[in-house]
């Protein structure tokens, strides 16, 4: 017999209350690219690793293409958001600058929704989609469950639409799931087939990317380990007396003198002047890209006044402008 216990007997009443039982007749086509799923499994990652947290709060943007009712998943970035009085407030400057920051780079990128982590839908997650609606009047809500057994049919993502339903005479929201389909490029296979090799073990077919990161990490791993043995030194020094070597704190000085300093005028001019060569480099791309819009505008308009002059639609002498 299954034990259900009191917390997912609580979870289970709160899905009922934000989730849809009625079939979706929507007719949304929705596919995924693995890289957006790769995004979001490394959003996790990083940020339990750097929060020391079984189960961080992460928001991120699905953008893509949408064409009628199909809707392709292509790419994700991380969005930055304020818990107040346990709310979740989604920063909207910082997703305005992100949002023009990726279509300055793919122009044909729209935002489609956005993802989260967890087992199920919450009361939280209507909050943040109704912020979402900013944005979309109609987004996608990508949900991952890190923590699910991953199947080789089944991946432990949800994808759900919004639908607005009467509930004791009162419009409320609800998610509703939908169906979605892995859509992969050629790039994308052969990218995700070099993740998905790494070395399990000696003679073993892995990544060199993976054999190089293994080397940085157990080099860091001994710098850290050495450093603390220093430090831990250096701690016994200052309380006993003792044990002091005056020729090994000559040579910690000087290995720390050695170290280099972020803090010098000489490393802040240096810094500056790296800076401005790349933003005069960013300046002079800019200018050299209006000046060929500028140079195509003029050859189309010689091309159209020669056009007028050979046809005889105008007698007049017109003189076009010369090249750029």
């Amino acid at each position: 017999m299954e034990i259900i216990n009191d917390n997912e007997v609580a979870a289970q009443q709160t899905v009922s209350t934000v989730v849809s039982n009625a079939p979706n007749n929507s007719g949304l086509m929705v596919a995924l690219h693995p890289l957006t799923l790769l995004n979001i499994s490394d959003h996790f990652t990083r940020v339990r690793m750097q929060e020391q947290i079984q189960s961080p709060q992460v928001i991120g943007a699905l953008v893509g293409t949408q064409t009628g009712r199909e809707v392709e998943i292509t790419n994700s970035f991380e969005l930055a958001f304020d818990v107040v009085d346990g709310k979740v407030i989604v920063n909207a400057e910082y997703f305005t600058t992100k949002q023009d920051q990726f279509r300055q780079v793919f122009p044909q990128f729209d935002f489609l929704g956005w993802y989260s982590l967890g087992r199920y839908p919450t009361e939280i997650d209507i909050e943040i989609h109704k912020q979402m609606m900013t944005w979309n009047e109609s987004p996608l809500f990508l949900q991952m469950n890190p923590f699910d057994i991953v199947t080789s049919k089944n991946l432990p993502i949800t994808v759900y639409e919004s639908i607005i339903d009467l509930i004791d005479g009162q419009a409320q929201t609800l998610f509703i799931k939908s169906q979605y389909k892995i859509e992969t490029g050629e790039a994308e296979r052969i990218s995700v087939d070099h993740v998905a090799h790494t070395t399990l073990g000696e003679g073993g077919e892995g990544s060199s990317l993976i054999a190089h990161l293994t080397t940085q990490r157990n080099a860091i791993k001994m710098l850290h380990t050495r450093i603390k043995i220093l430090h831990q030194y250096l701690a016994n020094a200052k309380t006993d007396e003792s044990c002091v070597d005056h020729d090994v704190l000559r040579q910690i000085a000087g290995l720390c003198n050695r170290l280099p300093t972020i803090d010098s005028a000489d490393f802040r001019e240096e810094f500056l002047t790296e800076y401005n060569d790349v933003l005069l480099t960013s300046y002079l791309a800019t200018i050299t890209k209006g000046t060929n819009c500028i140079n195509e505008l003029v050859d189309k308009f010689n091309i159209a006044t020669s056009t007028n002059k050979s046809g005889g639609r105008n007698r007049h002498q017109h003189q076009g402008f010369p090249n750029f």
